[in-house]
């Protein structure tokens, strides 16, 4: 299974487990306020009954209210958040975006991209990434710095190795992957001259 399945699959679960536990204690509620005005009723006279139930009713509509709000500001405060760390990520994973196309355009051009200059955008691009980037595209920039200094790759592995980063950067960013091949490899060959 994806990764992003398995997002959809177990967002699909907590909200299966919450909407259980909000109609559990519904029926709870519902069954302590059946009981309060079956013993109230006993107690009270017809006119006192219907008093209340009108205050139940009231009181009823309250809580609702006030857990459609607790509700909602959740939520709110959840598409704030995401908002924010998206505002955030951008600025970085451009930068990985722009040196991937470098290194790309240098395999084409030999050496316009110079190594100390792929030194500075990958130091800035670690840096940003740490503080904003999403786990998963942490992990996967780590694992790419990992193998990039035990194998020695060439320039065309780099950029397949890379093209998953780019995919993870995608997704996080909510885009989806369906049918999509960036195929750098295939853009970064020399075309060939005629001559």
């Amino acid at each position: 299974i994806s990764s992003a399945a398995s997002d959809v699959y177990k967002r699909q679960v907590i909200i299966f487990l919450l909407l259980t536990l909000a109609i559990a204690a519904l029926q709870y509620v519902g069954g302590l306020v059946v009981k309060g005005i079956e013993a109230l009723s006993n107690i009270a006279t017809k006119t006192d009954a219907v008093i209340i139930v009108a205050l139940l009713t009231g009181a009823v509509s309250i809580v609702g209210v006030v857990i459609s709000s607790i509700v909602a500001k959740s939520l709110e405060y959840k598409q704030k958040t995401q908002r924010y760390l998206y505002e955030k990520r951008e600025e970085p994973y451009s930068q990985f975006i722009d040196m991937v196309y470098k290194m790309q355009k240098n395999v084409r051009e030999d050496g316009e991209y110079t190594q100390d200059e792929m030194l500075k955008d990958i130091l800035m691009f670690s840096q940003k990434l740490t503080l904003w980037g999403s786990s998963k595209v942490v992990k996967k920039w780590l694992a790419f710095c990992t193998h990039s200094q035990t194998n020695n790759l060439d320039a065309t592995q780099t950029l397949f190795v890379l093209e998953d980063i780019i995919f993870e950067i995608r997704s996080d960013m909510g885009l989806k992957r369906q049918g999509l091949k960036l195929s750098l490899i295939h853009i970064s060959e020399p075309t060939r001259r005629r001559g």
